[in-house]
């Protein structure tokens, strides 16, 4: 039997199938899983998330709408009709992820896990992410279920949702369309004010995710307009070409979500309300490969993430041309089975189960999970530890170092908008003695705990922040972190004289733009400007790196994933020096030989560098007590 097809523009069609939908699911999966895998060209991939709120808000408010127009609703229906789509599938992973989370990573990892896979089970991962992880920088940790948070979200929406929803609709179909229109005004609106005041509980927490829920909800209610074949056909295809659009333009430095937000979802809300299988657009959305993808959706979003992080943190694989499509392959490999073997029978079958039977074994399943959350924190202590020796365990023990309170957050170093900079301490200078002034992001602030051993002999000052690279910003750029880097570079040094202006940063290539130019402003060239090259890099945290290589009895393994491209930005940045006649102090020089081989430990034992890059205390203390009498040292000219 051939499913009911939806007719654009012909009214709310809630329940009818519509394979552009599974099309448009695969448009959202597949660019989060290219974007976590860290494919060219899919660099705005998160967007996909956003796409999926839509069409979930879409979907569940038609058929919520449905059963509430006809008279046939209920709660313990919807929740029943929920966990059998959410939950078997989820279990699985969660059960697979547990299992192999202690085999490929390490004691210190346990805690934080087993503190995830709690709130997972609590749909409250979301919060616990927004508390302790940064989506776009994980730092040292490895976090398999970091993916959950958008089930978080989801799940606390369909908590409030349906009660909601159903209140209003005793008043009719007018009085729902509104109070969607309402809520997602709302919510889109704090979703702007809260980004720029805090930007991760913005991407993280329901109030500012519900407009995107929200405005699925309303395309779901509100009856489009009667519109022929070609405009509908147009409107799908724009719909379409901004989510791409956004796919690719959009970065992890793009502010979301908020307003950049819009344009995404809106493209999703276009071919929701115009699609058709009819038009071109739909018709290659309905095409059999992207339906498939759309059909496995869940179940590859679900088990993506904990197999790139396992494979690449485990297995120390980076992501590269020869592993990628190795890795997505087991991915749709796992994805397929998910959902051949776990989703379509437990859905399938569902409608023989009772809602209290569902709904308790429901409940069931996510305690145990909670319990087993629980179980995991003492093995990660004791037990679980027993088979690394007591050099392997003292290694692992700096993936917990703080290397943000040690550069000085909330003080001189500003982390994320959750973080203060005291300008009016960090810049302040009474002359008396040679002024040493830092300034650019982690990659400068990393120097402190080594430049602090030395204020006997300096002032030093500091103007650091996350995700800044030390350069001049337009002075409209606002209150964020380039209002760090300004108050240095613009306001300080126009005033003072520096025994050494230290600028320091992750250097990438794409962030050397704007750098030449700032060494060629007249006010910095009379700074005294010392240009820090790049540090060796890894793709994962060094003490992992060093368990591994010693556990594989592979003392080379360091020397083989560190990333190449620290060497041509050094070459790059020599020449940039050169150019604008400033001082350059090569890290590369310092710490790695002619053939490329970099020093990892300050004493046997003692990593240099506690995650991917940043120096230890002890590491920082080694890197400074090198380069200062570069830094210090009277100008050539």
């Amino acid at each position: 039997m051939t499913p009911p097809r939806h007719n654009a523009g012909a009214g709310p069609a809630w329940g009818a199938y519509r394979p552009e939908i599974d099309g448009l699911r695969a448009l959202a999966v597949v660019p989060v899983i290219l974007f976590h895998a860290g494919v060219r060209g899919f660099s705005g991939g998160f967007v996909g998330v956003d796409v999926f709120f839509v069409i979930s808000g879409y979907l569940i408010t038609g058929i919520l709408a449905r059963d509430i127009v006809g008279g046939r609703y209920s709660i313990a229906e919807f929740y029943r009709r929920r966990i059998l789509r959410i939950l078997p599938a989820l279990a699985a992973m969660l059960l697979a992820t547990t299992i192999a989370v202690p085999v490929f990573l390490l004691p210190p990892d346990l805690p934080g896990y087993a503190r995830a896979l709690a709130a997972t089970a609590l749909f409250a991962s979301n919060v616990e992410f927004y508390l302790h992880t940064d989506y776009f920088n994980l730092g040292t940790m490895v976090q398999p279920l970091l993916h959950t948070w958008s089930l978080a979200v989801e799940e606390q929406w369909y908590i409030v949702w349906p009660l909601i929803l159903a209140l209003a609709g005793r008043r009719g179909l007018a009085a729902m369309t509104t109070l969607a229109l309402v809520v997602t005004a709302a919510s889109f609106a704090f979703a702007i004010w809260l980004l720029a005041r805090d930007s991760a509980a913005a991407f993280y927490l329901l109030p500012s995710r519900a407009w995107e829920l929200g405005l699925g909800a309303v395309v779901a209610l509100v009856p489009p307009r009667r519109l022929g074949p070609v405009p509908s056909g147009i409107l799908t295809a724009a719909g379409v070409v901004v989510i791409l659009a956004c796919v690719k333009i959009y970065t992890k430095d793009t502010p979301f979500p908020g307003l950049t937000a819009l344009p995404v979802c809106a493209g999703a809300a276009l071919v929701l309300r115009y699609g058709s299988a009819g038009c071109f657009a739909g018709r290659v959305l309905s095409s059999p490969p992207l339906r498939f993808l759309g059909l496995i959706s869940y179940s590859l979003y679900l088990w993506h993430w904990p197999v790139l992080q396992l494979v690449e943190t485990g297995l120390l694989w980076p992501m590269g041309w020869k592993t990628t499509p190795l890795v997505l392959a087991v991915i749709f490999v796992l994805a397929t089975a998910s959902w051949w073997f776990v989703e379509r029978p437990l859905r399938d079958r569902g409608h023989r189960w009772s809602a209290p039977k569902v709904i308790g074994g429901g409940v069931a399943v996510l305690g145990a999970f909670a319990a087993l959350a629980l179980a995991l924190i003492a093995p990660s202590l004791g037990a679980r530890a027993s088979g690394y020796d007591a050099r392997d365990l003292a290694m692992a023990r700096n993936l917990a170092f703080d290397g943000d309170g040690a550069y000085r957050r909330g003080q001189c170093f500003r982390v994320g908008d959750r973080s203060d900079y005291d300008a009016a301490d960090c810049l302040a200078w009474d002359g008396r003695k040679p002024a040493l002034l830092v300034v650019g992001d982690s990659h400068a602030a990393q120097l402190w705990p080594g430049l602090s051993r030395h204020r006997d002999r300096y002032a030093v000052l500091q103007a650091t922040a996350t995700g800044c690279v030390a350069k001049l910003y337009p002075s409209d750029t606002g209150d964020g972190c380039p209002k760090v880097i300004n108050l240095a570079l613009r306001d300080w040094i126009a005033r003072h004289r520096p025994a050494a202006l230290i600028i320091a940063s992750r250097w990438q290539w794409r962030s050397l733009d704007g750098v030449e130019q700032t060494l060629r402003d007249p006010v910095v060239h009379g700074a005294n400007p010392v240009l820090i090259g790049p540090i060796p890099q890894y793709p994962a945290a060094l003490p992992r790196i060093l368990v591994a290589a010693a556990r594989r009895n592979d003392p080379m393994l360091p020397w083989r994933v560190q990333d190449s491209d620290v060497f041509a930005i050094d070459a790059t940045m020599r020449a940039i020096a050169a150019r604008t006649g400033t001082r350059y102090v090569s890290l590369v020089d310092l710490l790695c030989d002619a053939r490329r081989f970099c020093r990892t430990e300050v004493a046997p034992g003692i990593p240099l560098q506690f995650d991917t890059s940043h120096l230890t205390e002890r590491g920082s203390r080694l890197v400074v007590d090198a380069i200062l009498p570069l830094v210090v040292a009277p100008r050539a000219d």
